[in-house]
C-alpha cells in the first residue's frame, strides 16, 4: 500500500512540473490568429469568414482590403498605382492572368480561376497561414504572376511529413485536382499554407 501511495505522489508531482502531454497537432500546426481586413468601411477578421467579400488583397503586411468583386479589387489596385490599368504584363492566356496582376501571387477557391468563388492576392513575401485567411483546405487554382520567386503550398499532416506543392514563377495552375498528391488523390482543397 505504501508503494502505491508513493507512486501516486510522484505522478502528481510529475504532472505539476511538466503539465499535460503535448498533442502532435500542437507541434505541427500554428494557431489560427486571423487577418484583419478593411471591407465596406469596417474591419473584419477573415478567420471568422469573409462576410460577403469576393476578393481580398494584401496591399502591405498590415494593410489587407476586401472587395465585393475581383474587378473592384483591380480598380482599387490601379487607383493606388500598384498595377497598370489593365493589371497585366507579359504573355498570358485565360482569365487567370487577367485577374492576377503581374507581380502578385493569387489563389482561387474554385478551379479554372473561376471568379464565382473567392480569390486571394498577395504581393508581400512570407508564409501565409491560410487558416488566418479562412482559406485552409479551400484552394483549387493558383497563379504566380511574377518572373522570379515561385511559391510553395504546404499541407500540414499529423505524424507524417508535410507534403509541398511547388508553384513555378510565371505559371498558372487551373485545377489542383489534376496534380497528384503524395498520399494519394490530388491537391484540390489541401493547401494549409502558402510561402512566397
Amino acid at each position: 500500500m505504501k508503494n502505491r501511495a508513493v507512486i501516486t505522489v510522484l505522478f502528481v508531482l510529475a504532472l505539476s512540473v511538466w503539465g499535460e502531454p503535448v498533442r502532435a497537432a500542437d507541434i505541427s500546426e500554428p494557431p489560427v490568429v486571423g487577418v484583419v481586413a478593411q471591407y465596406n468601411g469596417r474591419e473584419i477578421n477573415l478567420a471568422d469568414g469573409w462576410q460577403g467579400a469576393a476578393a481580398c488583397v494584401e496591399i502591405a503586411a498590415d494593410d489587407v482590403r476586401c472587395y465585393d468583386s475581383i474587378e473592384e479589387s483591380d480598380r482599387e489596385l490601379a487607383r493606388l498605382g500598384l498595377i497598370s490599368e489593365d493589371g497585366r504584363a507579359g504573355e498570358s492566356t485565360s482569365q487567370s492572368i487577367a485577374d492576377c496582376p503581374w507581380g502578385w501571387v493569387c489563389l482561387w477557391e474554385w478551379t479554372n480561376f473561376n471568379s464565382g468563388g473567392r480569390m486571394l492576392k498577395w504581393s508581400q513575401s512570407g508564409t501565409k497561414n491560410l487558416g488566418d485567411w479562412d482559406f485552409r483546405d479551400q484552394a483549387s487554382s493558383a497563379c504566380v504572376s511574377r518572373d522570379q520567386g515561385g511559391a510553395r503550398a504546404d499541407d500540414w499532416r499529423t505524424l507524417q511529413p508535410d507534403p509541398s506543392l511547388y508553384l513555378g514563377a510565371g505559371y498558372c495552375y487551373e485545377d489542383f485536382g489534376k496534380i497528384s498528391y503524395p498520399y494519394g488523390g490530388n491537391w484540390n482543397n489541401k493547401a494549409d499554407s502558402l510561402t512566397m
